[in-house]
Order: C-alpha cells, then structure tokens, then sequence
C-alpha cells in the first residue's frame, strides 16, 4: 500500500489511476497505472523488474537527471478519448517496500498539442480527486 501524507506542492495534484505507456530511452515500451497527476508531471508506482528496466544499473544508486522516458496515454476528454504524448524527467525514486518503487516524472515537452488535451482533461475532473 502506497504510504499517504501531505506534500507541499504548489501544483494541484490529482489522485487519478490511468493507463499510460512509457516509452524508455532503449524504446522499450513499459505499461504503468498513474497514482497521481498535474500539469506538470505524475507519479506511478511499480515493481523492481519495471524499475530496473527504467534504470538498470538501480534506480536508487544513481542520478536521476539523466533518465527521460516519453508518455503516451489516451485521455478521456468529454466523450473522447485523445492521445496525450509527453516527454518527461524522472526526478524522484523512492523504494516503499522490498518490491515497490514509486517514481515521479515531470513533464518538459509535449507533441501534438497534447498540454491542451492535458489541461482539458484536468478542467473535467472532480474536486473528489484532488489530493
């Protein structure tokens, strides 16, 4: 179970699981559920096999800054679903337990105008979601 306290963010964060795909800098293509998302970035939660294939030499024995994965998700906006492309950062790893990790990815480059698509689909969600 993923550990819940506050966090000082200046960012609206949403609790919202969603299907998205990382693209990894080897184009290996890595299938993921978000725990969170803003406009600036989300965070999912995986095993050690996923992370590992995110940064094999151990995604908590390096510098993260490095690390760039790509996000392709279908978002539901009204009653379509639009593709959403995303280049991102790591820029946290965080071990929960012996087999979980919970990465954090923030947004720097979108296609396709998909940071409309994002923030069009943040516009729709309920208060219920914010974190």
């Amino acid at each position: 179970m993923i550990p819940m306290h506050k966090e000082r963010r200046q960012v609206t964060r949403y609790d919202i699981e969603l299907d998205i795909d990382l693209v990894l800098e080897s184009s290996a293509i890595l299938p993921v559920k978000t725990l969170d998302i803003s406009q600036q970035g989300l965070q999912f939660a995986c095993d050690g096999l996923a992370a590992n294939e995110i940064e094999p030499r151990g995604i908590q024995c390096h510098p993260l800054d490095h690390l760039k994965v790509k996000v392709i998700a279908n978002l539901p906006v009204g009653e379509k679903k639009k593709k959403f492309y995303a280049s991102c950062k790591v820029i946290a790893a965080r071990r929960l337990s012996q087999e979980e990790y919970l990465i954090g990815l923030e947004f720097f480059d979108f296609e396709k105008n998909s940071e409309k698509v994002l923030s069009d689909y943040i516009s729709q969600l309920p208060d219920s979601a914010l974190k």
